[in-house]
């Protein structure tokens, strides 16, 4: 209405130059006429008609004059009246709001938003940021985008979607909408503000107060107490009492649904907690003793804070059990909203296969290749004596059940070149080992998809096999570090184990009538496990033993299993490199570096210095650094004492409790031990880093 008013008086203030033109012109086309049909003279014509123009330019200035006035003075009232009514609005108005420039001062507020900064003598040309800690930048961004939206849908704004941004006002919480607002030509915003602190409480509320649902079990305290003369339940008793006591500084409800299995309910403020402190309830269960050689009890946990419904937290609750437990047990799995977090993890896992456990894997799983039309055996990139034992030992059972068999490895690899000579002279195994290409064509529904030695997809030989499979297995004995996109049919992950070809060599010993294992499979069965174990001195339990017992039966030889770890001279130098640059940190951890030969073997060699560095006195954990292209790859080795696995797992690698290993790219080997140093702090000092963090 103000733009039209605005226009009539721009139109009115025109008219009078307008008026004179047009009598100016009446007058001298009157003039001309005159002088031409009448004999007046030309004097007193023009005469005439100055006085004439005169006249009615006096009366037309006079005319224009007063209405001009009169319409000045009532847009002038109206104005007036307006600019009342709208300061009483804005003064009235209860949300707190900002008019500011496209730069973020402030123009004007109302004054709500002088309450809620009493402090504020004058906001004018004032920063909106001094005020609120509020992105302005995104914020007008959005509102620009927005206003072009609206103008490309002729004023739809019903398709438009504000985004509210929160902000802290004091001890108060607000959400901020934008709206640009044009006047006088220029471009200002609107920055309203609406009270949502009592909603934001609420909302941290039902956070703190939400449901989460974990599961603890006892970790093998049967196949512990097989060692300990007498009862142990005294200490199972103890334990109980411990959880419940756990549980009721919580504020939660714990139940014991099986004999040493417990279901608890917590909440997420109680969670928040325990991921403070750590877990602490795994040390002070682990200071509970069994028997005379004073046997820690550990404890598994598998706890959930993700899915809308308890039902969905209860089944991400046990997954992350089963995680723990193929973990090696004594830690926490946490599964929530930023993804699986693992605490715990420090003792060294005993054996929790059995014969049964063993023979219901084997029967299953030989059920499985029977109804397969071909099986495809895959193990880890760069295969090692274990890896190709353990398929070797799956391709026997393949064998066994007539189902056509091929083995997905690299042919050129020196260690494979050096345990299957003699294998590949046998008619059944000389077209077994294939490539990727090969075994990728073969691949049908189908298929059977067997992977061994490795249960993360990404290092296979052939990762593409394993992600189009409609049926797979894994067996393997590296700790489970992130869960499977399709859960495969069969997963026997045992991280207790020594190696994957002792479980295969079991699995084998519960299936196959005796005479059918060849030496040739039984000498790089055996090497595999002579391979992890080192030579039978390092993570050896009497399952170990059991298999290589059997294994040894069927015509194995650790004479002829010796011969396929003679190295070449080439690998001997890239070994003594690493033996002229150790040194010593934190007194017993011994870390070497070696930038490397440009061999593909420098990996080997690395592990092998690491090795020999355990035998050092006083040593109880051992680094080797080398560069493999352009990464940086790490081998780590342990007594038994420290877990390198939780070490290796702060810079992204991973492994065993007394063997693991990680590659770090980009760096160089001064970067990456740096970094292999504050991990080490980290796991030895984890207070000193959670008070830093504090």
């Amino acid at each position: 209405m103000h733009n039209k008013k605005n226009d009539l008086f721009r139109r009115f203030e025109e008219m009078p130059s307008r008026l004179y033109i047009f009598f100016g012109t009446l007058l001298m086309a009157l003039f001309t006429a005159l002088c031409v049909y009448t004999e007046v003279s030309v004097t007193l014509l023009g005469f005439s008609f100055i006085l004439l123009y005169a006249v009615s330019c006096t009366l037309v200035f006079l005319f224009s004059r007063r209405r001009r006035l009169l319409f000045r003075s009532e847009n002038a009232a109206e104005e007036a009246q307006s600019e009342g009514v709208i300061a009483a609005f804005r003064d009235s108005l209860t949300l707190p709001y900002a008019v500011i420039t496209e730069g973020g001062r402030i123009v004007a507020v109302n004054a709500a938003m002088r309450e809620a900064f009493p402090l504020r003598d004058t906001f004018y040309q004032l920063p909106i940021a001094e005020l609120c800690s509020l992105p302005i930048d995104g914020i007008l961004r959005d509102a620009s985008y927005r206003l072009q939206r609206e103008e490309q849908s002729e004023g739809d704004t019903d398709t438009v979607h504000r985004t509210p941004v929160i902000t802290a006002i004091g001890d108060r919480s607000y959400t901020v909408d934008c709206y640009p607002v044009h006047s006088r030509g220029q471009l200002f915003y609107m920055l309203v503000f609406h009270d949502v602190t009592e909603h934001q409480a609420l909302i941290r509320l039902h956070e703190a107060t939400t449901p989460v649902v974990a599961y603890i079990v006892l970790d093998n305290l049967e196949q512990i107490a097989q060692y300990v003369k007498g009862s142990y339940r005294t200490e199972a008793v103890k334990v109980e009492g411990i959880l419940k006591q756990f549980a009721k500084s919580l504020h939660g409800v714990i139940r014991e649904y099986d004999r040493d299995k417990y279901l608890l309910l917590l909440t997420k403020e109680a969670l928040s907690s325990c991921i403070k402190n750590k877990f602490e309830i795994l040390d002070e269960i682990r200071d509970v003793r069994i028997g005379d050689d004073s046997i820690p009890l550990t404890v598994s946990i598998g706890i959930a804070a993700t899915g809308d419904t308890l039902a969905e937290r209860e089944h991400d609750a046990l997954a992350a059990l089963d995680t723990a437990l193929q973990r090696g047990g004594d830690q926490v799995v946490l599964r929530n909203e930023q993804g699986v977090f693992y605490f715990g993890g420090r003792t060294k896992g005993q054996q929790k296969r059995t014969a049964g456990h063993a023979r219901v894997v084997a029967s299953k799983l030989c059920s499985m290749i029977c109804a397969a039309s071909n099986v495809v055996v895959m193990g880890h990139a760069n295969p090692d004596f274990d890896c190709i034992g353990a398929c070797v030992g799956i391709a026997t059972l393949a064998h066994y059940v007539g189902v056509p068999v091929r083995i997905v490895t690299n042919r050129h690899h020196e260690s494979f070149k050096s345990c299957t000579a003699q294998l590949c002279e046998s008619e059944d195994y000389r077209n077994v080992f294939v490539d990727g290409v090969q075994a990728l064509s073969e691949c049908s529904f189908s298929t059977l998809v067997i992977i061994v030695d490795a249960n993360n997809f990404a290092i296979l030989e052939a990762p593409e096999i394993a992600k189009k499979s409609f049926k797979t297995v894994v067996i393997d004995h590296h700790i489970k570090k992130e869960d499977f996109e399709v859960e495969p049919e069969i997963v026997y992950i045992d991280p207790s184990a020594s190696s994957a070809s002792e479980m295969v060599s079991e699995m084998l010993e519960q299936t196959l009538p005796a005479g059918v294992l060849r030496k040739e499979e039984a000498n790089v069965l055996l090497a595999g496990i002579m391979l992890d174990t080192k030579n039978f001195t390092r993570n050896v339990g009497t399952r170990t033993f059991s298999a290589a017992l059997h294994l040894r039966s069927a015509g194995a030889s650790t004479e002829v299993c010796r011969t396929f770890f003679e190295e070449a001279f080439d690998d001997y130098r890239a070994e003594a490199i690493f033996g002229a640059r150790v040194e010593m940190y934190r007194d017993r951890i011994a870390i070497t570096t070696s930038e490397g030969t440009d061999s593909p073997h420098d990996r080997v060699a690395a592990a092998k210095a690491a090795d020999k560095l355990l035998t050092v006195r006083q040593v109880n954990a051992a680094f080797a650094l080398v560069r493999v292209g352009e990464n940086i790859h790490i081998s780590a080795r342990s007594d038994g004492t420290v877990n390198v696995q939780l070490i290796l797992e702060k810079i992204g690698g991973g492994g065993h409790f007394d063997m693991a290993g990680a590659a770090l790219a980009d760096r160089s080997v001064e970067e990456a031990k740096r970094l292999l140093c504050e991990a080490i702090d980290e796991y030895f000092e984890p207070n000193k880093r959670k008070s830093a963090e504090a």
